[in-house]
């Protein structure tokens, strides 16, 4: 299972059923796109022409990774901006199996930051999510998960883990649902699905009701909304669709959508990734992701003092 032009999403990992009602986040409708600066692009020389950054913890520290899955495999890594990487691919393994893929797709705060993602064995080709806490790294899979994609994980460290389910049921219409980030408030944020295969956004405490949104910029509703990570803040991050079928990333703080299209992004698809998709951010605003510039898919970081 890898990461193409629905972006790289981290999920909330699950095994009880929540089933809220919906409601309506509230929304001021505004223009002003958060482009007056440029972004910087990032992109590890393992391969340069495919990387997506995925999480930003608060000291700055990037995860992601590089290779389109198909061409060069997945590689995840740690990158201290702007040029100091270190490989995090996963290797607890039995003897004899290697991970074919690997994705790290979260960061957390502490001194020595956990970090969580996926990887695919090869004995078996199924995915299994993972955590490295203190360079020991643990496979972590859903018990109720049907391989071959047994899990994707965005684990929650503040608390004893669990598992816990957001399923479509809580969704008028949907068809499918995905947790993308949770905030140390226990705040989640992700997407569900509907029939024509469109993304509407929510966003909630857990065990409390959930509030569904679309972008909308001057009065315009997004065509899907894919909401990929959220704060501390109560800023969330990801992309949009908009009527016309181009893919740009938003940032919704303080009831505002902000339209946000990396430097250099281009409508024209590479690696079946087209426009920006905004994939983190950290408590201190810090925004990351990937675009395509028409050719390439590169990593950004966006710093909160350029907001």
């Amino acid at each position: 299972m890898y990461r193409t032009v629905s972006g790289s999403i981290p999920a909330l990992a699950v095994t009880s059923l929540l089933a809220l009602p919906a409601a309506t986040i509230a929304q001021v409708q505004d223009s002003n796109s958060e482009n007056a600066r440029p972004s910087i692009t990032l992109d590890n020389p393992g391969d340069p022409n495919f990387n997506q950054l995925l999480g930003i913890n608060d000291d700055g520290v990037i995860v992601g990774y590089f290779g389109d899955g198909t061409v060069v495999p997945n590689n995840g890594y740690v990158l201290v901006p702007k040029n100091h990487y270190a490989v995090e691919n996963f290797t607890h393994l039995p003897s004899g199996d290697v991970a074919t893929q690997t994705q790290a797709i979260g960061i957390n705060h502490r001194r020595f930051p956990d970090i969580v993602g996926f990887y695919t064995d090869g004995a078996t080709t199924f995915t299994h999510g993972f955590l490295d806490h203190h360079g020991v790294q643990s496979a972590i899979d859903d018990p109720a998960g049907a391989a071959p994609n047994v899990v994707e994980l965005d684990l929650h460290t503040h608390s004893a883990r669990k598992f816990i389910e957001i399923a479509p049921a809580g969704f008028p219409g949907a068809v499918a649902t995905q947790a993308s980030d949770i905030t140390d408030h226990d705040e989640v944020c992700g997407f569900w699905t509907d029939g024509n295969n469109n993304n509407h956004g929510f966003v909630g405490r857990l065990g409390e009701q959930w509030s569904t949104f679309d972008v909308t910029i001057d009065g315009v509703k997004a065509t899907s909304t894919s909401p990929f990570g959220c704060n501390n803040d109560g800023k969330i991050v990801g992309s949009f669709t908009d009527s016309k079928g181009a893919v740009h990333g938003f940032v919704y703080h303080h009831g505002r959508f902000r339209q946000f299209d990396a430097t250099g992004s281009s409508q024209t698809p590479a690696f079946n990734v087209a426009g920006t998709l905004i994939n983190g951010v950290n408590d201190e605003g810090d925004i990351v992701g990937f675009y395509s510039d028409g050719t390439r898919v590169n990593g950004f970081v966006r710093y909160a003092g350029e907001f």
